[in-house]
């Protein structure tokens, strides 16, 4: 006779452990199916929203300027022209802006990621040479461009290649310059600064200190200043608008939050938009091109600015 007596407790033991084993199998692959394809699915997504521009228009009031005239400012920044950033695709963005009849164009620096060649650089000019014969362009230079930072990451040691660029396209480039203008009739003074990476933003070669305004220039200051950590810098300067780039908006900003965690800059949660500091006003532009060919959150953007003066309140 057979005394074995099963041990009915061990065996769901070893039962329960079997089902863990395939679930667990089960689980994992259905994770990396799922989560492999949302991987793929979400760079999709981002390479194309890395292409898809966006247009927005944004008022500006200055206290300099008179309510009764207005200018319309085209702005762009980071073109970044590469492998992953196709002239045809800067050609849209260009001609997205002109659409709108600015009556001036800024560009705020990085037009190149590293060193294109020869061919593409040459229709670069052409592109931007056709561009800036419809509309006045004026330019600062970005950490990209040429200079102590890009020459350790695949840039040129010199901005001059991109200077000479720029300015065979018959833009202006101002590099720790000034030049007074006048736009749509009104009277400003555009300011350029180099690149703060670059160790080349020096404001007191363009900026003046004076805070009297009895003594301080009447025209407004729009300073173009590609990296807008640089601001932190011209707290003793008179200026009235300051237009940057650099920060991407975020290039990948967290949905719901408004926070860029891989912003290069020190505010992360002002990585794009307009804003008052310090009783003058910043403008950063999200910019038209990329890094990677990847942006999540943050559509590339072409700004226009209606700049005016601030209305007077009606009394009684």
């Amino acid at each position: 006779m057979n005394n074995y007596i099963p041990d009915f407790h061990k065996q769901m033991e070893r039962d329960a452990k079997n089902r863990m084993r395939k679930s667990t199998r089960r689980e994992w692959l259905k994770y990396t199916i799922f989560g492999g394809t949302g991987f793929v699915v979400l760079g999709g997504y981002s390479a194309f929203e890395a292409q898809w521009l966006e247009l927005k228009q944004k008022e500006i009031m200055l206290a300099k300027m008179s309510p009764k005239v207005s200018l319309r400012l085209l702005h762009l920044s980071d073109l970044h022209l590469s492998s992953l950033v196709s002239l045809e695709y800067i050609k849209k963005a260009l001609n997205m802006g002109l659409q709108q009849s600015p009556h001036a164009c800024v560009i705020t620096g990085d037009f190149v990621t590293a060193q294109p060649d020869k061919k593409k650089l040459q229709d670069y000019a052409s592109l931007l040479g056709k561009f800036a014969q419809k509309v006045p362009t004026y330019a600062c230079l970005g950490n990209h461009d040429g200079g102590n930072w890009a020459v350790k990451n695949g840039g040129y040691g010199s901005n001059l290649p991109i200077r000479k660029l720029l300015e065979s396209a018959g833009i202006k480039v101002l590099e720790n310059q000034r030049e007074e203008l006048y736009l749509n009739g009104i009277p400003l003074d555009m300011v350029g600064l180099g690149d703060l990476w670059s160790g080349n933003c020096r404001p007191h070669l363009c900026l003046e200190k004076t805070k009297d305004p009895k003594t301080a220039r009447p025209n407004p200051v729009i300073v173009l200043n590609h990296n807008p950590d640089a601001k932190e810098g011209l707290t003793e300067y008179t200026w009235d608008l300051m237009l940057s780039g650099h920060s991407h908006g975020g290039q990948f900003v967290i949905p719901y939050k408004g926070y860029a965690p891989f912003a290069p800059i020190r505010e992360k949660d002002r990585a794009e938009g307009t804003y008052n500091w310090q009783g003058r006003i910043v403008h950063i532009t999200r910019g038209v091109g990329n890094l990677y060919g990847l942006r999540l959150n943050c559509r590339p953007e072409v700004s226009i600015l209606k700049i005016s003066g601030i209305q007077e309140s009606e009394t009684f």
